[in-house]
């Protein structure tokens, strides 16, 4: 008896998964995020070079500016007992100026009564026989001393003699000016008489 052959049934496909849109393998997705996580994690390591390099140039910046004197080689014991007591090693002798005489301020005298030495000048003369004259005259003045200081006035009073009364007048005195009247009168009791004028007081105005 022939037995019946079988026909083997041929192996059974297994299921198929269904297909989802846009899927991919796990392999890949893996890999993908790996990635990601990768550059993720890169750029969080450059953002905080960043800020920590950012924030290193602000506080260098500061310190440069709140000490400028950084960077500067500090001065050492050597240099700075050297600054300290270096001093020149010869001085420049002090030139002094030439002593410069002032002329000496000049000397006046305080006059006194000897040093006017005055004479009468006859201008105008009228006699009477021997009853006397009536005179016209003035006083000449002349002064003996060495000299009379300029900024002061000085009143020199004379009394005329030979006159038939006395006769006082003044005059006054500044430097080498004498201010006198420019005619004086005055009568003698005989025309042989003479008029003569002596000081009798000096004083300062």
């Amino acid at each position: 008896m022939t037995e019946p052959h079988h026909q083997q049934d041929p192996p059974a496909e297994a299921p198929a998964q269904p297909e989802t849109a846009g899927a991919t393998s796990p392999q890949p997705v893996t890999r993908q995020r790996s990635q990601v996580r990768w550059v993720i994690a890169g750029a969080a390591v450059l953002v905080l070079l960043l800020c920590f390099g950012g924030c290193g140039a602000l506080l260098a910046t500061r310190n440069d500016e709140e000490s400028p004197d950084q960077g500067k080689p500090a001065p050492t014991a050597a240099s700075q007992s050297r600054a300290g007591t270096s001093a020149p090693t010869s001085a420049a002798a002090p030139t002094t100026a030439p002593a410069t005489t002032a002329p000496p301020a000049p000397v006046y005298d305080l006059p006194a009564k000897g040093d006017f030495k005055l004479k009468v000048k006859t201008l105008r003369k009228q006699c009477f026989g021997s009853a006397g004259c009536n005179i016209t005259y003035r006083i000449d003045v002349t002064y003996v001393g060495d000299g009379l200081d300029p900024s002061s006035t000085y009143e020199v009073t004379y009394e005329v003699k030979g006159a038939e009364g006395p006769i006082i007048n003044t005059f006054e005195v500044t430097g080498d000016s004498a201010s006198v009247q420019q005619e004086e009168t005055g009568s003698t009791k005989r025309s042989g008489d003479k008029l003569t004028a002596v000081v009798t007081d000096v004083s300062e105005l």
